[in-house]
């Protein structure tokens, strides 16, 4: 199908515009093995495996190994970044419609993020009313760091409840703008080495200053990693914005937060992810004007 235009056009009548149908067109290959498959591509043969129903046998007998397995109950983390199509895979999967889904809202950057629980909820299990619980109380994230990235929240998610910090750190956040962004992030490192000699640090970045940014380190001397090939083995590393989620460290340089939102799809969102990333420092560092949120 997605080698075929034609098939396509065919496929996606009164479905889909032009633009859309062509953007899933891709060279066919000589066989099903060459195919280079995509996470996305997971729930649309799953979509369509529901459609077919599972592959006769002999005899014309299910096979029980191709049939789906349900569970009774279903726990999901970071749910906020499965599309609708993911969220139906594991409606399949489940038994009895007893689910726990974890996720927070404010933090949701794919394609299709949603804006409430009931976008989410509309493509679950419906046996049961489904109960929404707000977590928020926050342990991790020193409360002056919390207030600043709950500005963000705000101006990226209206209506949802920001969460409160149980702890105050022992240091604001700091916000640098600097004629050179390589020499202020350079600087900024340095500073937080003196203060917290054995912190894990990150500079969080756009990814497309990453590399410049890693070469400007190395001329100034400092070891560091890079999140997108080595992971978090030393205790400074570049963070390319688009993968810090779910990361944890002691103290955040924050880099051209403008550019992360004007970037980003969900770029608000993506700052807000980058805000709340550390345990103790954040600092900021930025040559363009900060987004509206941040003054």
């Amino acid at each position: 199908l997605f080698g075929s235009l034609a098939l396509l056009r065919l496929a996606a009548a009164d479905v889909f515009d032009e633009h859309e149908y062509k953007a899933l067109h891709r060279r066919r290959s000589e066989h099903v093995d060459d195919v280079r498959w995509t996470p996305a591509d997971v729930a649309l043969l799953d979509d369509a495996r529901e459609v077919l129903g599972p592959k006769p046998g002999k005899g014309g007998k299910i096979d029980e190994a191709d049939e789906i397995r349900t569970f009774g109950h279903i726990v999901i983390d970071e749910v906020q970044d499965l599309t609708p199509m993911q969220l139906k895979m594991a409606t399949r999967r489940s038994l009895n419609g007893s689910m726990t889904v974890v996720g927070d809202i404010a933090q949701a950057t794919g394609a299709l993020a949603p804006d409430d629980w009931e976008d989410v909820l509309a493509h679950l299990p419906d046996r049961k009313p489904p109960r929404v619980i707000g977590l928020s109380v926050g342990y991790r994230i020193p409360s002056q760091i919390m207030t600043l990235a709950n500005r963000v929240m705000h101006a990226a998610t209206p209506g949802l409840r920001a969460p409160e910090s149980v702890r105050v750190g022992d240091a604001e956040p700091r916000m640098e703008r600097v004629e050179s962004r390589n020499q202020g992030v350079i600087a900024e490192v340095e500073r937080l080495r003196a203060e917290l000699p054995t912190a894990s640090i990150a500079i969080v970045a756009p990814d497309d200053l990453c590399d410049d940014l890693s070469e400007a380190l190395v001329a100034a001397g400092h070891p560091h990693g890079r999140a997108a090939t080595a992971g978090l083995d030393q205790l400074l590393t570049v963070v390319p914005v688009s993968v810090v989620k779910g990361l944890e460290l002691d103290a955040v340089i924050v880099v051209e937060p403008s550019q992360i939102v004007s970037d980003q799809e969900h770029g608000l969102r993506a700052l807000y992810v980058a805000l709340t990333r550390p345990t103790q420092r954040l600092s900021i560092v930025h040559t363009d004007d900060l987004p509206e949120s941040l003054r």
